[in-house]
């Protein structure tokens, strides 16, 4: 025979009781103290691997901002076939910079982002080489804010103690 519920007292899941066995397996960890439940790597290596793909993020950052107003100043105007031969001209220059900016991995990438032509571009080619552009630097820089965001969701990692010296340790 079941108790029959009291009113006043509210319905609370059972209690769970203690087993004796064997524990759940612990999540793998990392030689770095990091914990890698899926296999991948910890948040520090993302983070080191995504920046360290990115050799000068000054330079990367100045070259961007260029290419990103370029293209919004040639966004509206009409070019004649003199502006859109400086344009493409300029388009090569900054594809350049930024490839002496990156690893060559992200450099091979952004090489293939070049037109294949060496004649002048028409207005909508140089803006969507333009845009095609903007658009691998803003994937860049988003790499590299998901590398700072796991860095900083990530447990600090703990220091390692000293390594015992010469003479330390247990009299026996």
């Amino acid at each position: 025979m079941t108790p029959s519920p009291d009113p006043h007292q509210p319905d609370l899941p059972p209690t769970p009781r203690p087993t004796v066995g064997p524990r759940p397996p612990s999540p793998p960890s990392s030689p770095d103290g990091g914990v890698g439940g899926d296999g991948g790597p910890p948040a520090e290596s993302a983070l080191e691997t995504e920046i360290g793909r990115v050799k000068e993020p000054a330079r990367l950052l100045r070259v961007s901002t260029m290419a990103r107003s370029l293209l919004d100043e040639a966004r509206g105007l009409t070019l004649d076939e003199h502006a859109r031969d400086a344009l493409q001209h300029i388009h090569t220059r900054v594809v350049e910079e930024i490839g002496d900016s990156v690893a060559p991995e992200l450099r091979d990438e952004l090489h293939r982002l070049l037109p294949s032509t060496s004649e002048t571009l028409t207005q909508s080619e140089i803006r969507i080489a333009q845009s095609q552009l903007v658009g691998w630097l803003e994937g860049v820089f988003q790499g590299i804010r998901v590398g700072l965001t796991l860095q900083q969701a990530a447990p600090p990692s703990l220091p390692r103690p000293p390594a015992p010296g010469p003479g330390t340790g247990p009299y026996l």
